[in-house]
């Protein structure tokens, strides 16, 4: 019989479920109150609500990590994806937000977006590692990460993954194209143009390499893994493409109006119609042959993006 989400009776680690629920609702409701204050203030109590946040969701992940100890093989034995990417957003946020007061840049030029593609890679990859590897919940095999230095296989699967997605970013092009032009909208812009060649590298350091490790890693090596051993293949492919094209709606920012509230509205549609071609091809790259495929389509996938980007502002 399961148990309430409310009720202690019987937890191998209620402490911990206290704090994950205590922290984790009282930061939830003082980020709401930051939202509508005002600087100076408004900025502080997001920096409160973060950090109650990432210790009510550390000790969510902690206690599941407890709770999962004994589950029969082979079951997966660590925290929620859902839990963890709720962490590893929020400790982006606190980064972020420490890099900003320092006077760092992390938006609108090609350094800043390199820093932020950096500081996005530190977080889900610093979360799989302490939550994944080191709970013993997840291994590097599981992760899709190849062990033998096999030069030639690994080529192969960069090549692999490089042409299926460049097949899958043709045809999202299209696909993308007739749902933008049927919603009368279009997707945020959440790289920045470069403005010259030194930008341009940069730009694509981070959208080709940095990104695309960090999310494979994440989206593919944890949560596909994860599901795959709950759910089955088809289950955690499903599962897992929804959740990629879900947490992208994140980058939407729609004006405080009700003509915004519907142009965003718009762009979240398009973005998840668009997004869940990808998420699934890269998931099915992942399943088919492992993290280095699935790195290597997600890279191939962002170029294109970042050359259709050039061409459309060069008209």
């Amino acid at each position: 019989m399961p148990r309430s989400a409310f009720t202690l009776q019987n937890r191998p680690a209620p402490g911990l479920y206290v704090i994950a629920w205590l922290l984790s609702v009282v930061g939830a409701l003082l980020l709401f109150v930051a939202a509508q204050a005002g600087p100076p203030l408004g900025g502080v109590l997001l920096m409160a609500a973060l950090l109650l946040l990432l210790g009510g969701l550390s000790s969510a992940a902690g206690y599941q990590i407890v709770a999962r100890r004994l589950r029969p093989q082979p079951y997966f034995r660590g925290p929620s994806p859902l839990i963890l990417f709720g962490l590893q957003l929020v400790l982006v946020n606190i980064i972020s937000a420490v890099l900003l007061i320092a006077g760092v840049p992390i938006a609108g030029s090609g350094v800043g977006f390199l820093i932020a593609s950096a500081v996005l890679l530190v977080g889900y990859a610093f979360v799989v590692w302490l939550y994944g590897l080191r709970s013993g919940a997840i291994d590097m095999r599981g992760l899709g990460v190849p062990l033998a230095r096999n030069i030639g296989k690994l080529i192969s699967d960069i090549a692999i993954g490089a042409v299926v997605m460049l097949v899958v970013a043709v045809v999202d092009g299209l696909w993308g194209s007739l749902i933008a032009l049927l919603l009368k909208t279009s997707t945020p812009d959440v790289v920045p143009v470069p403005s010259s060649g030194g930008d341009l590298v940069l730009v694509a350091i981070g959208a080709c390499l940095l990104i695309p490790v960090g999310e494979e890693l994440f989206f593919r090596g944890y949560s596909v893994t994860a599901w795959l051993r709950d759910l089955g293949q088809r289950s955690a492919l499903i599962r897992s493409t929804l959740f990629f094209a879900l947490v992208h709606i994140i980058n939407i920012a729609a004006e405080q109006t009700t003509q915004g509230a519907i142009n965003g509205f718009k762009q979240a549609v398009l973005e998840v119609l668009v997004i869940a071609p990808v998420g699934l091809a890269l998931g099915w790259l992942f399943v088919r042959r492992g993290l280095v495929a699935s790195v290597g389509g997600h890279a191939a996938f962002n170029f294109i993006g970042i050359l259709s980007l050039i061409a459309t502002q060069a008209r």
